[in-house]
């Protein structure tokens, strides 16, 4: 598995009338899946010392340079 931003977590599907249901899907936080804005906003976060290299080889993919 890929390294993740955020731990994963279960998202419950909704039925037509908006109830929740038994159902759910599993949410994985990758820099892959990340928009490029949200990325710039947690290099920059102090909390995200430790996945800074993460998020900057992602940047670096997808041509952004810091």
């Amino acid at each position: 598995m890929p390294a993740k931003l955020k731990p994963s977590s279960k998202e419950y599907i909704k039925d037509v009338k908006g109830r929740q249901t038994n159902k759910y899907k599993l949410v994985h936080y990758t820099p892959s899946n990340t928009s490029t804005e949200e990325l710039k906003k947690l290099y920059g976060s102090d909390s995200y010392k430790r996945k800074r290299n993460i998020i900057k080889k992602e940047l670096i993919r997808r041509g952004i340079e810091i």
